[in-house]
């Protein structure tokens, strides 16, 4: 996303540098206060409604029992009652909560693509309040947004209403050496998902880490042609589509299966909206996957394993490559590899995604936007909108913040040369356990949430502990591999809101194009469809309304952008 004025942004939105009590460089506000109900007279209470799956803790049935929450309730008077839908349904009881007249004071959703119409729809519904008038009363939240006013755009609608409080990824600058706080730390988009492969096999077969597809075609040949290797490449279609690694070097975002066809979309080199499945990029994607597929170099069955199956080949021995995800502990997977097999030599390490052109960035990449689409808004139902908005300002502040992200200083976390980590009587009576320290981390922070959260909190979960010391960490180095130098451009599109006239027609159209589109890709790479009917498939996309998407996707990119503009 390109950086825009504070300054116009602000204006834009009708908010003033007077109303956040800022100077022109940040100003000071304060970062712990709880806003304007600590320290009134008699309890005050919200209630706040938030999928349980959100906090990472499944030790936990009601947030109230997480120690992040209860020194949050203790820090600023104010007591939770937390509303979790059932497991699994959180979206079917979304819909039926917001249909009804009676509201949680608080929810924490997709506001923008579960409400009808999006968060524009749901002010003007009734629904839901608007910020604009309540930022003099959120010093905190407006402290960050007047630094980094890109993500304010996320979660400003086209009219400029201001709807909630946005789930943000955030990180310590790849050039700071400091650990950054919560207003320092830049919105991030987090790429945690890609490539893996055995560094051992790679020694062995004498071949460097392939770069190219044509590299990755002949290490993978090799894995199977001179070490026997039975599944050279595996992986589960979902992660393919999620990671968007091979499809990445012939510049053609792909559909994610599980997750929607819109991942499809990307923004070309112009600014102007594409939709990868009908490029020559794609054909050459769909070609070189057929490749593998029939000489048996990608796992036949990629089309219906899951994590578990993929994970039990690999520790196994039986795979060279694959994808991962966040990554799921490769120091972990190579000690239950040499359980198995006290004389494997299993290494791995995470790798950047192939590319046409050696030394040339490939310009997608994937990967979490910084916002990641879900917000906390405030209902109209709320009677203490000031105890709502104290509440949600608290953790946009250093305190709050750093509670929800870490919990007790001493306990759960503690500062190292001037950066949070888990304290080593947690890591020495988690290893007596033969658990994860971030296992036991994980009552007294929340994993996501309506805040900036911090990147460095996820990379120190994943430390394998195990290590000796002075061994390089690959869950950490795979993590960094991906989120860096892996693309220039993130594929989908930024939080764009489609016009209520827009909205029947796109989504009628477009959820064929994609139910088609995605059929057709699995069957080109396993030769169900030959791929000589490749122009036929184009042709059929665009008869079936491709342009009219691009289209009204291209308009709410403007409009999208337009927000930015005084």
């Amino acid at each position: 996303m390109k950086k825009i004025s504070r300054r116009d942004f602000l204006k834009a939105t009708g908010i003033t540098a007077a109303a956040l009590g800022l100077t022109a460089c940040g100003g000071s506000s304060s970062s712990t206060a709880a806003g304007s109900t600590a320290g009134n007279a008699g309890p005050k209470k919200v209630s706040y409604w938030m999928d349980l799956q959100q906090g990472g803790c499944d030790r936990v049935q009601n947030f109230n029992e997480m120690y992040c929450w209860q020194e949050i309730t203790k820090n600023t008077g104010i007591e939770i009652e937390w509303n979790h839908p059932a497991s699994g349904q959180a979206g079917e009881q979304f819909n039926l909560i917001t249909s009804g007249k009676t509201l949680p004071d608080l929810m924490y959703h997709n506001w923008a693509t579960a409400y009808p119409g999006g968060a524009e729809a749901a002010i003007l519904d009734g629904k839901i309040v608007a910020l604009n008038d309540y930022m003099d009363k959120l010093p905190n939240f407006s402290r960050y947004m007047e630094l980094h006013p890109e993500m304010l755009i996320d979660v400003t609608t086209d009219a400029g209403n201001i709807y909630g409080f946005p789930a943000a990824y955030t990180h310590t600058s790849a050039d700071s050496d400091v650990w950054q706080n919560c207003f320092e730390r830049e919105p991030f988009d987090e790429s945690f998902i890609g490539l893996v492969i055995r560094t051992d096999l790679l020694e062995k077969v004498n071949m460097p880490i392939p770069v190219t597809h044509d590299d990755w075609y002949n290490v993978l040949k090799a894995f199977k042609d001179q070490l026997g290797i039975e599944y050279p490449l595996c992986m589960m279609s979902m992660f393919e589509g999620i990671a968007q690694v091979f499809n990445a070097g012939f510049d053609a975002p792909m559909p994610t299966p599980g997750y929607t066809p819109a991942t499809a979309w990307g923004i070309d080199k112009d600014g102007k909206v594409e939709y990868g499945p009908v490029k020559d990029g794609f054909r050459e994607y769909v070609t070189f996957m057929h490749k593998l597929y029939s000489e048996k170099l990608l796992d036949n069955d990629y089309m219906v394993i899951d994590r578990t199956t993929q994970q039990s080949k690999v520790i196994n021995g039986q795979v060279g490559a694959w994808v991962d995800m966040m990554p799921s502990g490769l120091g972990g997977v190579r000690t239950q590899n040499r359980l198995l097999d006290p004389n494997s030599t299993f290494e791995a390490c995470g790798v950047h995604s192939p590319v046409r052109t050696p030394g040339v960035e490939n310009w997608y990449h994937s990967g979490n936007r910084a916002f990641t689409g879900s917000a906390t808004c405030i209902t109209t139902s709320c009677k203490d909108i000031d105890a709502a908005l104290a509440l949600s300002d608290y953790i946009w502040g250093e305190e709050g913040n750093t509670i929800i992200n870490w919990g007790i200083e001493g306990v759960s976390y503690e500062m190292k040369d001037g950066w949070p980590a888990i304290p080593q009587k947690m890591i020495d009576e988690a290893l007596a356990a033969n658990t994860n320290p971030a296992d036991l981390q994980e009552m007294y922070r929340q994993l996501n949430g309506a805040y900036q959260q911090d990147h460095w909190q996820r990379l120190v979960s994943k430390i394998d502990y195990t290590l000796p010391e002075g061994t390089v960490d690959q869950n950490i180095e795979a993590l960094n591999t991906w989120s860096y130098g892996n693309g220039t451009q993130l594929v989908g599109l930024p939080a764009t809101d489609l016009l209520e006239e827009e909205q029947s027609k796109y989504a009628n159209t477009f959820n064929e194009i994609g139910t088609y589109v995605g059929q057709c890709m699995s069957q080109f790479i396993t030769g169900a469809m030959d791929l000589a009917k490749w122009d036929e498939y184009v042709k059929t996309v665009w008869e079936m309304g491709l342009q009219d998407c691009i289209d009204i996707q291209q308009a709410a990119l403007a409009r999208y952008y337009a927000r930015g503009k005084a």
